[in-house]
This record gives C-alpha cells, sequence and structure tokens, in this order.
C-alpha cells in the first residue's frame, strides 16, 4: 500500500494532449508510491477516455459520474473513496490541464513528513498559456504567518498544486459545492478556523496553465458577487475586522468588470505581486 491518494477530475471540454502532459507528468514521479484517483466529470471526450483507459499502470484508480455536477463534487466524491481508506495519509491535488515538475511529489511529502505541524503544503509555480509558452513565475509566501495574511486579499495556494494531510478534510470539511470557483478559497478559510497551518516551498515545482478563457470564467457580475458574498462568509468566521471585508467588496466589484480589463491589469501587476 501507500499513504498517498492523488486526486484529479477530468470533464468534457478537457483537450487531450493536456490531459496527456498533465498524466504523463504524475505518472513520471521520482516519488513513485502513490494511488491516482482519476475521475470523469461526465462524458468526456473518446479520444480522452481512450487515452486513460490505455494506461496500463496499477496505480490509476479510474471512476466515473453520469453527468457533469462540477469539480467540489467530483473531488468530494474522490474524497469520500481515499477517506475509507485509512492508509492514505496525504492528499495531492491535481488538475487535468497543468505539470507538476517530476521531483514535486518527493519534495511535498519530504517536508511534510518532516514539518508535522504543516497540513497543507503548496509551492512556487509557473504560469503557461496553451502552446506551453512561459507567461510569468510566481513567488508565493513560504511560512504559515505570511500565508495567513495573504488568504484575506489573494489566493495563499495554486490549489492543483498543493498535497495536504487528510486531516484537513476530516476536521475542515469537503469542498463546498455552491460557490463559483471557490471551493479551495473556502476550504482554505475553514482550515484557518481549525488553526491548520500552511506553507510553500520555495521552489517551481508546477506549471499552471491558463488558457485564452482564463478570465472569462472569472469575471462578470455573478462571479464578482459571489466572490464577495463567499467572502464575506468566510471573513465572518474568521472573525475578520471590517476593512478586510471593505477589501472583500472591492475586489468583488474589480472581477464584476469585462475580463480585458482584469487581463490587462494582471500583465501591468504581475512583476510586482
Amino acid at each position: 500500500m501507500t499513504d498517498l491518494a492523488v486526486i484529479m477530475s477530468v470533464y468534457r471540454n478537457d483537450k487531450l494532449n493536456f490531459v496527456k502532459e498533465s498524466v504523463q507528468s504524475i505518472l513520471n514521479q521520482t516519488y513513485g508510491q502513490f494511488h491516482y484517483h482519476i475521475i470523469f466529470d461526465g462524458p468526456v471526450a473518446s479520444d480522452i477516455d481512450n487515452f486513460i483507459t490505455s494506461l496500463k499502470d496499477n496505480r490509476i484508480k479510474l471512476f466515473r459520474l453520469k453527468k457533469n455536477g462540477g469539480l467540489a463534487g467530483a473531488l468530494n466524491y474522490l474524497l469520500e473513496i481515499v477517506l475509507k481508506n485509512p492508509e492514505y495519509s496525504l492528499i495531492a491535488r491535481m488538475d487535468a490541464d497543468d505539470i507538476s515538475s517530476p521531483i514535486r511529489f518527493e519534495k511535498q511529502r519530504g517536508f511534510l513528513l518532516n514539518n508535522e505541524d504543516i497540513s497543507i503544503i503548496g509551492c512556487w509555480y509557473q504560469e503557461i498559456d496553451e502552446s506551453g509558452k512561459h507567461l510569468s513565475d510566481r513567488k508565493l509566501p513560504v511560512n504559515h504567518e505570511a500565508l495567513k495574511k495573504r488568504y484575506f486579499i489573494r489566493a495563499p495556494f495554486a490549489h492543483p498544486s498543493v498535497m495536504y494531510r487528510r486531516q484537513l478534510i476530516e476536521k475542515s470539511g469537503f469542498y463546498p459545492t455552491d460557490t463559483v470557483l471557490m471551493e479551495d478559497n473556502v476550504l482554505w478559510g475553514r482550515a484557518l478556523k481549525e488553526r491548520l497551518r500552511f506553507a510553500n516551498i520555495p521552489e517551481y515545482l508546477f506549471k499552471f496553465r491558463k488558457d485564452k478563457d482564463f478570465y472569462k470564467r472569472r469575471s462578470g457580475f455573478r462571479y464578482g458577487w459571489n466572490y464577495f458574498h463567499t467572502k464575506l462568509k468566510v471573513n465572518k468566521l474568521l472573525g475578520a475586522p471590517l476593512y478586510i471585508n471593505l477589501i472583500s467588496f472591492g475586489i468583488g466589484v474589480f472581477k464584476m468588470l469585462p475580463f480585458f480589463f482584469q487581463k490587462q491589469w494582471y500583465h501591468l501587476s504581475r512583476k510586482k505581486i
């Protein structure tokens, strides 16, 4: 058996070449003693289905949902399966369009084994476009206090780059299914409420893909309002001061703007953040 379970969701809009790169980056890890739980969140493209089912690797555990229910629901389905096995003490996330460094699991697992006070470990990452072209290097704070402070303004992790202890889910609950692209943000907030500690490895162990519709999915009135409404609830949970709610409101209003404004702001500010 193994102490590490990897969870990844695949859905109908994923692209074969991205999925191939993502899956191979996991199967080629220098630390290879894990089980790779992949779920089809509803029907997927036949070429992706054929590719994954053709892989002859006994580490892969494949599951299928009849209907697409969203990322949070798919991950929760896998987590319910993983948590039934007491030998899985660690859980790693992966997305079907990103790329993990070959040493990612070795580094993150080693860190958690050597730092029992840390429950969630991320890493620095690089952003790439649809063609794999490098866009930027993203350095995140390393220690818990800095990450806790950052949480109220920006995400402390790139969600698909994290590895966490099973206690995160056991104490904080499963991913919420009533948010729009903020299931990880709420989970990190619950973790802080439970006094679980964060860290990032100061190495580029992950490539995060930003496709042409990245900002479009994260803009508009619905997304901006959901952001503000969700952050208000988490801020209240954590006892955040009033000015944090005002900041959350400002960010929510900004996210209501057309996506090209966000894209331009990002290009101007990414080197400073």
